[in-house]
């Protein structure tokens, strides 16, 4: 039809659209050091990239293609770039601004550079093509005589002579402004910071792996040329820097998976990236460190990872010992790592060396600034051996303790998201040592500086659960003081919780037959369908320890030496002491069973609360402390709250530093109800944030954007980690409490654990057996894609902690009945 057009269109159609797909074929990119799995088995080992070898394809402006050109051979138009690491002197810094150098070539053979300030007017004439630079090699310009200044460089031809309209022939960069990132100079004078502004034939960069960071519409030069698939090494007309753009990427890969295994010129495309990382994840030649026990904080071990099981959360260390020829191998727990603090190197760190060796000595004698002998960037890791490019251009391997890394102000590569609890307990230091007046005036003043590190109140989470007892009296006292249940709807049930909100999953007359022949989670299951058994029906002698109670010394207080309400006018005062006054009277009258507060008479600025952890968290039958502080703007401030963390980290959002985040006490960011309110929020409503949103049966979901992982495979796979971690930074704190019980509480840690021993013991066995963690106090895992059992790695690192439970129990006087007998 139509003398056959109708297929000629339909052809040119076909083909259009093929181009466009063509266009449209993106690879993911990757670079060194970013954390990978493989698209098939996504859930399966993780795996970081080692290597990146990229081909491209080209286009010029007259729109001549270049196809598989290996990415090694590309230039980029300025010999540095915004974002690049500079060395001058001894000095390493960031490239933050430049100021462009254009060399022009006028059509009557005339050549000048310009250094571009702004004063010289290059206008163009050629359309705007090159969206990164505002002059390129290339570009027609006309020269504005009258805005010539004195310091542009003719290199032929007179300045007095009219110029119209020439090319741009190369640029460069000229001025650039550095912010310095520290000095390769240890232990000599303090060296004076270089300005600010230098010119870049005074620098040099320091950079690896540009290779694999060019992207589909960057710019570039290419030295060597290739045309029909033969080499002609031809190389550019120094009077013409040719440009080109790069229309596609296409990538090969190299990554070393956990288990130690290597793949080599894997396809990109085959490859997907991790985003979030466990703490507790650790790759092979990674340096790391013994968490250690509260007593050997000073003598623990450091290793290199030879192999990781990361479903298993083990790993196999080879120990590094002083004595030549002893090194060790052992397979150990994860959870009882950390990744080495002084020794955190991977691929792209910029580093100083802090030892002379034989190549710096060489390069000392032969190159005019030896300090490029100092200043490097790690191009690799084996064995404990710390790979770095120098700045001089050499390539030398170090021991991790001859070089100190510079922190940069934006990383490169992928970093654990999850906190690392490393800090263990300080167990030998004096109430004086711990909460010294200057360290209390400190937290209160850079408060606002740790909110930025901060992590968000979960009044949006789906994922905590909390007593109904809990909810009943909540309502109650909402109700009394508000018209309505308001915080009611912030909390959500759970439906595996007992109705009678009982914290403990057991009753003592079944001990005996808890693990016969049936399976540990069986019993468990059966024992809480048939048992109801509350904290307070379990212990008749916790009755005796009163929940609220006015005591005398404040002294142990964090905030003993914070400014007092001494200073505020006395009608001001009279409110502040009709509010503390009714928080009082609520605190007396409905505080539930698992939560203790102790009030002072001389200091009523002053209280202190312990929250014993929720059945069916990994919190169960633990005991957290909070010291209360009541500012003199209270209530038209929220309160201020130190969690008394004995140096571990539990939570997302309680830090070693017993800095609390939510955004009730306005220390992360919230809105409508999740914030402080003068008129409705409480004290009350603060406790029960903590035991119901803050410690509850998911905390991975805590940190902040997780939520939006509920429910995923990834999500879920992570929180059980995180739960198994969780658990065991409970035992090691009930560890210490123990042995340290914080003053006014003494006879609550002292009654609570000689109740719960048995419960703590039962649950710890039931884990052994791969019960998951909370499910031995009635919460079941009902997603379907939730993994059954523990880790090897807790297990292992469960092992260890039980015998000293049991120890500090009987160390009590606590009666463990048959687990103090168990050989765990």
């Amino acid at each position: 039809m139509y003398g056959g057009q109708a297929s000629c269109i339909l052809s040119n159609l076909q083909e259009t659209i093929g181009k466009i797909d063509e266009f449209l074929l993106f690879e993911r990119r990757y670079v060194h050091g970013d954390i990978v799995c493989l698209l098939k088995d996504p859930h399966s080992q993780m795996g970081r990239v080692t290597n990146v070898e990229m081909v491209v394809d080209l286009e010029n402006l007259n729109e001549k293609k270049l196809k598989d050109i290996d990415s090694k051979q590309l230039q980029r138009i300025r010999s540095i770039s915004t974002g690049d690491y500079v060395v001058s002197g001894p000095w390493v810094g960031k490239a933050d601004q430049i100021t462009d150098v254009v060399t022009v070539l006028f059509d009557d053979g005339t050549r000048c550079e310009f250094t571009i300030t702004g004063l010289e007017k290059l206008v163009s004439i050629s359309p705007d093509m090159v969206d990164d630079y505002p002059y390129y090699p290339g570009q027609r310009v006309k020269l504005a005589n009258s805005a010539i200044s004195k310091s542009t460089q003719w290199f032929c031809g007179s300045r007095e002579v009219k110029h119209d309209e020439g090319t741009v022939c190369a640029i460069d960069a000229g001025l650039v402004y550095v912010t310095w990132l520290g000095c390769a100079l240890f232990g000599s004078e303090s060296q004076q910071v270089p300005p600010s502004l230098q010119s870049s034939k005074d620098l040099t960069p320091i950079s690896c792996f540009i290779h694999s960071h060019w992207q589909i519409g960057d710019w570039c030069t290419l030295p060597m040329i290739q045309h029909s698939g033969v080499h002609n090494q031809s190389r550019k007309s120094p009077e013409f820097q040719e440009i080109f753009v790069i229309a596609k990427t296409r990538s090969k890969v190299d990554v070393l998976w956990q288990d130690g295994s290597k793949s080599c010129g894997l396809d990109s495309s085959s490859l997907g990236p991790i985003n979030t990382v466990d703490a507790h994840d650790f790759w092979p030649h990674q340096l790391v460190l013994e968490k250690g026990t509260c007593d050997d904080q000073n003598d623990r071990k450091w290793g290199v990872v030879k192999v990781v099981d990361a479903k298993e959360k083990t790993v196999k260390v080879k120990w590094e010992s002083e004595t030549e020829g002893e090194n060790v191998e052992e397979t150990v727990s994860a959870y009882e790592l950390i990744e080495h603090p002084d020794y955190m190197y991977s691929q792209g760190d910029l580093v100083f060396r802090l030892h002379k060796g034989q190549h710096f000595e060489d390069t000392e004698r032969f190159c005019s600034n030896f300090h490029l002998a100092r200043i490097g960037t790690v191009i690799g890791l084996k064995n404990g051996i710390v790979e770095v490019k120098w700045a001089a251009g050499f390539t030398s391997k170090v021991a991790p303790h001859e070089i100190f890394r510079v922190e940069k102000s934006e990383g490169i590569s992928a970093t654990p998201l999850l906190n690392n609890d490393s800090i263990e307990p300080k167990l030998e230091k004096s109430e004086h040592d711990n909460h010294t007046p200057d360290s209390r005036e400190k937290d209160l003043s850079d408060s606002d500086d740790d909110e930025k590190d901060c992590l968000k109140t979960l009044y949006d989470s789906k994922t905590f659960n909390v007593s109904r007892a809990a909810i009943g009296f909540l309502s109650n006292v909402a109700t009394r003081l508000f018209g309505s249940p308001l915080y009611t709807s912030l909390l959500v049930v759970s439906d595996h919780v007992p109705e009678n909100g009982s914290i403990s999953g057991f009753d003592n007359e079944e001990d005996d037959q808890m693990f016969g022949e049936t399976s540990a989670e069986e019993k468990f299951k059966e024992t809480e369908e048939s048992k109801d058994v509350s904290l307070s029906s379990a212990s008749e002698n916790m009755k005796e320890i009163r929940q609220f109670d006015m005591v005398n010394d404040c002294s142990n207080h964090h905030f003993v030496d914070s400014p007092g309400k001494g200073s505020i006018s006395s009608q001001v005062k009279k409110c502040w002491l009709k509010k503390v006054q009714q928080e009082w009277n609520i605190l007396g009258n409905d505080l539930p069973e698992t939560i203790y507060v102790r009030v002072f008479e001389e200091r009523m600025d002053l209280i202190q609360a312990a929250v014993v952890g929720a059945p069916g968290t990994p919190y169960h039958d633990a005991i957290f402390f909070f010291d209360i502080f009541l500012p003199p703007e209270y209530p038209h401030e929220p309160p201020m709250v130190h969690y008394n963390s004995g140096g571990l980290r539990v939570n997302p959002n309680l830090y070693e530093s017993g800095r609390v985040c939510l955004s009730l006490l306005n220390t992360w960011t919230g809105t409508g109800s999740e914030t402080w309110n003068p008129n409705e929020s409480t004290i009350l409503q603060v406790l029960l944030s903590f035991q119901a949103l803050v410690l509850n049966n998911k905390p991975y979901f805590n940190e902040a954007g997780y939520d939006q992982q509920v429910g995923s495979v990834e999500g879920e796979k992570n929180s059980c980690s995180y739960n198994e971690n969780a658990f065991l930074m409970s035992c090691k704190s009930m560890l210490y409490i123990l042995r340290k019980p914080p003053k006014h509480f003494e006879a609550l840690v002292e009654e609570h654990f000689n109740e719960r021993c048995v419960y703590i013991l039962m649950a710890c066995k039931a884990y052994l057996e791969g019960v998951p963690i909370g499910c031995a106090f009635g919460s079941q895992h009902d997603e379907p894609e939730a993994p059954k059992g523990n880790s090897t790695g807790f297990k292992i690192m469960l092992k260890k902690l039980v015998p000293k439970l049991v120890e500090a129990f009987i160390e009590k006087g606590f009666d463990c009945g048959e687990y103090s007998k168990m050989g765990w």
